[in-house]
């Protein structure tokens, strides 16, 4: 899993995610109304240090279709990460460009 600290810009402690729920997803592009995968998220414990996580499964990632090289338009993708509080305010953590890569050393 990807584990995550988050931080208030201003003071620099952690920030109580009390009441939040992570969430991030991956699509083809950004608007597309399709999702390829979504992530597995947890807040860690306690939630008054900042900490939470996310992670694919294998099975999850192997189900992610991809072309022949990173550089192939099927292996582009776009992702992101949300933290949304109790309030309903939701604040983007993480987001960018994935490129996906056929395993090639299997069982």
């Amino acid at each position: 899993p990807v584990r995550h600290n988050l931080n208030d810009p201003v003071t620099g402690l952690p920030v109580d995610l009390s009441g939040c729920q992570a969430r991030g997803q991956i699509r083809r592009k950004a608007l597309d109304a399709t999702i390829v995968v979504a992530f597995n998220t947890a807040i860690a414990s306690p939630p008054t240090e900042g900490w939470y996580e996310f992670w694919l499964t294998d099975e999850q990632t192997a189900a992610i279709t991809c072309g022949d090289k990173l550089s192939d338009p099927e292996s582009l993708y776009e992702w992101d990460m949300e933290l949304q509080d109790a309030a309903g305010n939701v604040t983007n953590t993480f987001w960018g460009v994935v490129r996906v890569k056929a395993e090639v050393t299997r069982p």
